[in-house]
């Protein structure tokens, strides 16, 4: 028995319509950074910035369904030549987050502080758990003066709870809660 056509033009236009609004969803959530600075503090090259998020309605959904999400800004320097970049340091830096049922409050973990941040507004939590970062990239006697230099710094958040079995295996799947986002500084010593 063959449906009406209107039936299958209603059933495409929801799905359409489902889609639309789901992509919506992650288009208004955003990471920005927030004073992007490279300095020689004590002999070492530090990067200093602050993350801020726009839009937790998504981020919210997935913690409070039991996810993990892990923010990474992964660091690099390299020095810029006509036809190639020389790598001369890198680093990670990953902050991971989650809801306790318990409690009722979001969790967000730094790295190097042993008592977690809690708190019941997770703008309010993010705003002061991820305002200043820093990255420690290593000795500032790896630059030379008068050389050109670049530092590249790529933010995400994604789900952290994923086994790396099937990461690898649905190495297609993107994991990403908010959609990456990179950074680019360039600079001469």
């Amino acid at each position: 028995m063959r449906k009406p056509a209107f039936l299958r033009i209603a059933a495409a236009s929801a799905v359409c319509l489902a889609l639309l609004a789901f992509a919506s969803v992650g288009r208004c959530q955003s990471l920005t950074l927030k004073n992007l600075v490279v300095d020689n503090q004590a002999g070492s090259i530090m990067v200093r910035f602050g993350v801020g998020v726009d839009g937790v309605q998504g981020i919210v959904q997935s913690l409070e369904s039991g996810a993990t999400l892990g923010l990474r800004c992964q660091a690099r320097l390299v020095q810029e030549h006509f036809w190639y970049n020389a790598k001369i340091s890198s680093t990670d830096f990953v902050s991971l987050v989650r809801w306790d049922a318990l409690t009722k409050e979001y969790v967000l973990e730094l790295p190097g502080r042993e008592q977690p941040l809690q708190d019941k507004d997770i703008q309010e939590l993010f705003n002061k758990a991820w305002d200043q970062l820093t990255l420690d990239l290593g000795s500032w006697s790896a630059l030379q003066r008068g050389d050109s230099y670049s530092l590249r710094l790529e933010i995400r958040l994604s789900r952290s709870d994923i086994p790396a079995w099937l990461r690898y295996s649905l190495f297609f799947w993107s994991w990403d809660v908010i959609q990456p986002t990179t950074y680019r500084l360039d600079f001469t010593y």
